[in-house]
């Protein structure tokens, strides 16, 4: 079924982190927004599109809690191949304690 923009999608990592993925269309061109909050509110944000498809090794911090992603991936859905956000990295608790890994797929989409 073909995908309505904006699309989202959210997605639990790790550590009560939520990611929460937008996907809208810029100029004709499918661009990914990622939310990514906690119960202390919003660690912070990455945009990815065709133009910029990757970020790598960014780090947010709300009171002690830590997310670093080492890697998000984004690839826009075009024909048949539907479109998807990963990311991997890993987070503390809110305690700032448990690091924990992850490496997901936070959300896929088609046309």
């Amino acid at each position: 079924m073909a995908t309505t923009y904006p699309y989202t999608q959210s997605s639990p990592l790790v550590n009560s982190i939520t990611a929460t993925t937008v996907v809208s269309l810029s100029n004709g061109m499918q661009v990914a927004q990622i939310a990514f909050t906690t119960a202390a509110g919003q660690l912070g944000q990455i945009t990815l599109s065709p133009v910029q498809p990757t970020a790598e090794n960014v780090e947010f911090k709300a009171g002690t809690q830590t997310l670093k992603i080492k890697k998000a991936t984004f690839s826009a859905a075009f024909g048949f191949d539907p479109g998807q956000v990963t990311v991997e990295g890993d987070a503390t608790d809110q305690n700032g304690k448990n690091d924990t890994d992850f490496q997901k797929q936070i959300a896929s989409w088609s046309n």
